[in-house]
């Protein structure tokens, strides 16, 4: 019996540290799982502003060649009736979709990357607490 008891002692302390270093590998996981979602959305942000910049520059080439073409000379030029609708039209237009593509994959990436850090740390706790209860197996 008294054997009995030593070894349950013995598996219970082994169980226990296994525990315990187990718990030490889940949260070293998930502050490197973390740590690397955290690098992707900092890099997003410079990509943001990235392309904030370059719309805030497209923005400012549309509003000069607006202005060329309003102060285009109408007899110097005779194909050139000083209407330019037409060309404001499809540039707002190509302005449009642009905006529109960017938000979309802007709202993508930023779902993608919280869903990401979700379900791993779903995963990682899933596994870990099957991990727990196969140590628990071995108690005595």
């Amino acid at each position: 019996m008294a054997v009995r008891k030593e070894t349950s002692k013995a598996v219970e302390g082994f169980t226990e540290t296994i525990k315990e270093l187990t718990g030490l590998v889940r949260e070293s996981y998930l502050n490197g799982v973390e740590f690397a979602l955290s690098l992707w959305e900092e890099n997003l942000k410079v990509l943001n502003t990235q392309i904030d910049q370059w719309l805030n520059l497209q923005r400012d080439y549309i509003k000069a060649k607006r202005e060329y073409y309003e102060r285009i000379p109408k007899e110097l030029v005779p194909f050139w009736n000083g209407n330019s609708k037409a060309i404001n039209d499809e540039i707002n237009r190509l302005v449009a979709f642009q905006k529109n593509h960017i938000e979309s994959v802007r709202s993508i990436s930023d779902r993608l990357t919280k869903e990401t850090l979700s379900l791993t740390k779903k995963n990682v706790e899933k596994a870990f607490s099957l991990f727990d209860d196969y140590l628990n197996l071995f108690r005595v």
